[in-house]
């Protein structure tokens, strides 16, 4: 009988199962077995076991490659968590507008990174575009080189990625918010609490387990910066916007060293996979 039920259980998860395997398993185990081998277009050519490992880590390309993509997690994921918050506890207030506002706001989130690369790299245009315009209106009179200057160009690839991906942040601590009983606040109110103290003694407890999940999920998502990179800059400055997943599609595509991009591949996912265990054992202990 226990054994019917187990495989029962199992029955219920193969429509899960199958394509988890084919889709997600099986290119990992493919990939790992072609970072083992010089790899190229027309397949492979010779084993060489962790000789593709050697040559990356005794790459300074590599380790510059990985700075850019965490520098953008530091720049990004702050950023839109922030604005995220501050556009769900507007939103939470009972104004006639925010039904507006957060359509407004979540819309940019359904378009494809394509798309919001191609109409940020109009706007950022240095001579014709809206937003240097704009700063003429206020009066700044030099054009600024958002996209070929390397003080800007990470701030201008930050805000786009925030005003696409702000509207997913915002519902989710929205949907927290909503969760938090009102009794709490009025019970503090009572107490002679200020709006600070409301905030940080019943609002942000309250959006801890959303917090975590927002945080893995942003650091993720940033770690795999590509299309804004590859639309907006190709790289540029010099490298100075190269990241890992542009790094290793250069290698395999551009280059035709699929062997190669396979085993910078299975180290970035181990430096990922590691950050997620890092971050569970954190919070956990937090939970503690």
């Amino acid at each position: 009988m226990h054994l019917l039920k187990e495989l029962k259980a199992i029955f219920y998860l193969i429509p899960f199962l199958v394509p988890f395997t084919v889709f997600y398993l099986w290119p990992v185990i493919r990939g790992a077995w072609m970072s083992l081998h010089v790899w190229g277009i027309q397949g492979m050519q010779k084993y060489v076991a962790l000789a593709n490992y050697k040559k990356i880590l005794e790459n300074p390309d590599f380790y510059s490659y990985l700075w850019n993509s965490f520098y953008f997690v530091l720049l990004c994921a702050p950023t839109v968590l922030v604005l995220g918050l501050v556009l769900a506890l507007i939103i939470n207030q009972r104004i006639w507008v925010r039904t507006l506002i957060r359509s407004v706001f979540f819309l940019p989130y359904v378009l494809s990174v394509s798309v919001v690369s191609f109409i940020w790299l109009k706007l950022f245009d240095a001579k014709n575009g809206p937003v240097n315009a704009v700063l003429h209106a206020l009066g700044m009179n030099a054009d600024i080189n958002w996209l070929t200057d390397h003080r800007f160009v990470w701030w201008a690839i930050t805000i786009a990625t925030d005003w696409w991906s702000v509207g997913f942040v915002m519902v989710l601590f929205l949907a927290g918010l909503q969760e938090i009983p009102t009794d709490h606040y009025e019970a503090a109110k009572i107490d002679g609490a200020n709006a600070w103290q409301r905030f940080w003694s019943i609002t942000l407890p309250g959006l801890s387990s959303v917090m975590k999940i927002q945080i893995f999920y942003q650091i993720i998502n940033c770690l795999k910066l590509f299309g804004q990179v590859q639309i907006m800059t190709g790289g540029g400055p010099g490298d100075s916007t190269n990241t890992m997943i542009r790094y290793i599609y250069v290698t395999g595509f551009k280059k035709d060293m699929f062997g190669l991009a396979a085993a910078q591949s299975m180290i970035f996912c181990f430096i990922m996979l590691l950050i997620a265990v890092v971050q569970f054992k954190i919070t956990d202990r937090k939970d503690g």
